[in-house]
């Protein structure tokens, strides 16, 4: 049985779990989706360079416009770098 309260400025539902000692990972299907969502894939037989290229690439998608310019010039730095000869870090 749930009970809420109002108050002015939010609402508290309180909900019993019919199963005590159990964790609820997500409410509703959709924080369910989104959770999944998010979490990173463990592909263990491809190259871990493309792992990281996909992190980078969805840092870089769901960031602001600091976020994509830094990323952008980090990559031309390295890509002088590489194009110099000098690839020690």
């Amino acid at each position: 049985m749930a009970s809420e309260e109002v108050k002015t400025d939010t609402v508290l539902i309180l909900c019993r779990k019919k199963v005590e000692n159990t964790r609820w990972d997500y409410l509703t299907q959709v924080e369910k989706e989104c959770k999944e969502k998010e979490k990173p894939s463990y592909d263990t037989e491809t190259d871990p360079s493309e792992g990281l290229m996909n992190v980078l690439k969805k840092i870089y998608e769901d960031g602001d416009d600091d976020m994509k310019r830094t990323i952008n010039k980090a990559w031309v730095e390295s890509r002088e770098k590489q194009a110099k000869g000098d690839t020690e870090f």
